[in-house]
């Protein structure tokens, strides 16, 4: 038809059976695609990685409590403290290794036991005349606060070469710790309960020593009369026989009193 202009399809090439003028581009992509692979291969490295130390970090704070609670409740020495940690570290699922099958943590962890006073007016009842010296009496707490330090070095050096073997040379400090308070008051029997609360002057033997006094003096006058009816002589030890005594709906756990 006349009139009209002529219309043909696009070839598959992108171009017109005429030469396509050069853009001056060829091979762009491909360029911009290794920058990009590059890239996202340093950063799953430096991921993995990161991702190693972080995992013995959370190793390293975990021994750390271990330790700690072991210290102040079970009373365990520093060797055999150390002697767990290593353990610990050394266990299944926690050896780490660096991209060329080297360990992460060639040295192991290293533990420390350091004590730090409390500050004052920092426990429950400070403020109350004579709180403090009740709780010492009755054992809650000690007088420092023990930290609990486990620490470990990566494989490596300080210094870096801003290359991607840097993440196997690189040399990290890790350091974490626990503080706790040991004398929480807990006892291992109705013995050593009787015997903590026998020794403290505010809370027993101050008023006990005074009733005894009292009682003796009592039963000095009262003894011929008590006599002619064959009564027993009072016994003054008032917390043994309540050895075992407490009722055993009361050592259910979970169940309030």
């Amino acid at each position: 038809m006349t009139g009209y202009p002529e219309i043909r399809s696009m070839p598959p090439g992108g171009c017109l059976p005429e030469p396509c003028p050069a853009t001056g581009q060829d091979g762009q992509a491909l360029a911009e695609a290794l920058v990009v692979l590059g890239v996202l291969g340093s950063l799953w490295v430096g991921i993995a990685w990161l991702g190693r130390v972080q995992d013995a970090g959370l190793q390293l704070s975990n021994a750390s409590r271990r330790a700690a609670f072991a210290y102040a409740y079970q009373e365990m020495a520093l060797p055999d403290l150390s002697a767990q940690v290593s353990g610990h570290m050394q266990g299944s699922g926690h050896v780490w290794r660096s991209r060329r099958g080297d360990p992460l943590l060639p040295a192991g962890a290293v533990l420390n036991l350091d004590a730090s006073a409390k500050r004052p007016a920092s426990e429950p009842g400070d403020p109350v005349p004579d709180a403090a010296s009740l709780r010492q009496e009755l054992k809650l707490g000690e007088d420092a606060v023990w930290l609990a330090r486990v620490g470990a070095r990566t494989q490596g050096q300080a210094q870096t070469q801003s290359r991607l073997s840097d993440f196997d040379r690189l040399a990290v400090s890790l350091q974490r710790h626990t503080a706790i308070l040991r004398g929480s008051g807990a006892a291992s029997g109705d013995m050593a309960v009787q015997a903590t609360l026998g020794e403290s002057h505010r809370a027993w033997s101050g008023l006990a020593g005074a009733s005894h006094e009292a009682g003796q003096r009592i039963d000095q006058r009262l003894q011929g009369v008590d006599e002619a009816w064959g009564r027993s002589r009072p016994s003054w030890d008032w917390l043994t026989p309540w050895a075992g005594r407490v009722p055993a709906r009361h050592l259910n756990p979970w169940r309030s009193p």
